[in-house]
């Protein structure tokens, strides 16, 4: 069985991590095909412990196909090899045991080999170690840890770091950039009042403004708190603050006329020649006249139904 053991840079396109595992729960499934599956998936007889950390991982990864085993676990079952994969990123996610002949789960370590962009293998390392709520490069048992990785503990616990700082680097730019955004549209708004259409109030724009860099601050303390699904969205209500704010893309709801997307639609009467398009008659045909006429003239019996024979 060959190893994941090469060691890769930050800046290159690669990274390879190892995790110590604390839980070997969930039990997963493998289909005919050779796909992870959850355990009630029908059809699905193959079986290994994912762990705490593969498991994690998979939730972090975000929209994927099913994960591909390609080493099918024999007698231990927490031993395997998964790799998942997207359009962008690659991660293939081995599972061994590095002490007590693996009778335990804190025996198992998870090399973890990335290929794809930095910015994604960054972010997926911030999530993971978010949701795990520990460090992972920290083993059970050091001396033998770094013995099986072949990794000096100091240079593992670099590369982890590493990412979870650039990770971090990258959605605090993101907050920059949302609060950079809300200050210039703040200094052009008072040219842009002269553009903006009817309805549209300055103050109320300064109102959203105002709210969008709230938002903003709401970012950075999700940031401290590790949560990038709350910085996103935060991030996500300051961006729509920002549109309802700016009269080059505001929404229709700020309007007290209404719709505006109707009132683009609609289109007066006069404008539209319905010469060619609609007959016009001077007077009813004549038989339109008799049907009319012998319908009022017409005697109809009143039959009362409500009456029990």
């Amino acid at each position: 069985m060959s190893r994941i053991t090469k060691e890769i840079g930050l800046n290159s396109k690669e990274s390879l991590l190892h995790a110590q595992v604390r839980s070997g729960d969930p039990e997963m499934k493998i289909d005919v095909d050779g796909r992870l599956r959850h355990a009630n998936f029908p059809g699905a007889e193959g079986s290994l412990y994912l762990g705490d950390v593969g498991d994690a991982l998979l939730r972090c990864f975000g929209v994927h196909e099913p994960p591909r085993v390609t080493e099918i676990p024999g007698f231990d079952q927490q031993i395997w090899r998964v790799v998942i994969s997207d359009v962008e990123l690659c991660v293939t996610i081995e599972s061994r045991p590095y002490w007590g002949f693996g009778l335990f789960s804190s025996c198992f370590l998870n090399s973890i080999h990335m290929v794809g962009p930095l910015n994604r293998r960054a972010r997926l390392i911030f999530d993971l170690c978010a949701s795990l709520g520990r460090n992972p490069w920290e083993a059970k048992w050091p001396g033998r840890f770094v013995k099986s990785t072949n990794i000096p503990a100091g240079d593992e616990k670099h590369t982890w770091e590493s990412l979870i700082e650039r990770g971090q680097a990258d959605l605090s730019d993101s907050i920059d950039a949302v609060r950079s955004k809300a200050h210039e549209l703040e200094k052009v708004l008072p040219s842009l009042a002269e553009l903006a259409p009817d309805g549209w109030e300055g103050d109320l724009a300064l109102e959203e403004i105002g709210a969008a860099l709230a938002e903003c601050d709401v970012a950075s303390d999700a940031l401290h708190d590790r949560s990038a699904a709350g910085v996103e969205r935060a991030l996500s209500r300051a961006e729509s603050h920002l549109i309802e704010a700016d009269p080059r893309t505001e929404v229709a709801a700020q309007y007290s006329g209404g719709d505006v997307l109707e009132e683009m639609a609609a289109i007066e009467a006069d404008d539209i020649d319905l010469a060619e398009t609609i007959l016009e008659f001077e007077e009813l045909p004549e038989d339109a006249v008799r049907t009319h006429d012998a319908i009022a003239k017409e005697d109809i019996p009143f039959i009362d139904l409500s009456e029990e024979e």
